[in-house]
């Protein structure tokens, strides 16, 4: 019998936009935990910016989907799905995680911290295999029609 453990690696979160960042009065920040799992991960990435994009549109309907990956950390990837849905009042967001680095505990510990300080808890999903994680990393998907009545063209954009 072997006592190899197999660890789920892949996480598919789903929370508020507006968890992604802090407010103190009109100035935004991005959220610590998060800002952590990325520098502990060695993945840049401007949480600011993308809140922007995000919110660029004044109506639902519209977002790209971005992925980050670790400079020297090994193979840990970092997407989120900047998509509004047409009826989307919760401004929801997907982030998808892969972390393949020997600071999977910290970077766990920290994303852990994230979701649970989130004030717009949907899905935390840790599994040893992600199919959204899978499908969003999956670029011969895009360009790709997310709304056929709004006809919106989705784009994935990978960032090194």
């Amino acid at each position: 019998m072997s006592d190899k453990t197999i660890y789920a690696k892949e996480f598919a979160i789903c929370v508020s936009m507006s968890d992604l960042v802090t407010w103190e009065g009109d100035q935004t920040s991005p959220s610590v935990y998060l800002q952590a799992v990325f520098s502990t991960l060695e993945i840049s990435v401007n949480i600011l910016e993308l809140h922007e994009l995000y919110f660029a549109h004044l109506y639902s309907g519209y977002g790209d989907v971005h992925v980050y990956h670790a400079r020297n950390n090994g193979g840990s990837i970092f997407a989120i799905d900047l998509y509004r849905e047409l009826t989307d009042q919760l401004d929801l967001t997907g982030l998808f995680l892969r972390i393949e680095s020997p600071k999977f505990d910290q970077a766990l510990a920290h994303l852990r911290s994230f979701y649970d300080s989130a004030r717009c808890q949907v899905a935390f999903e840790q599994a040893g295999y992600s199919k959204r994680l899978r499908e969003t990393l999956d670029e011969s998907r895009y360009p790709r029609l997310v709304e056929e009545e709004h006809a919106f063209i989705q784009q994935h954009f990978t960032h090194r």
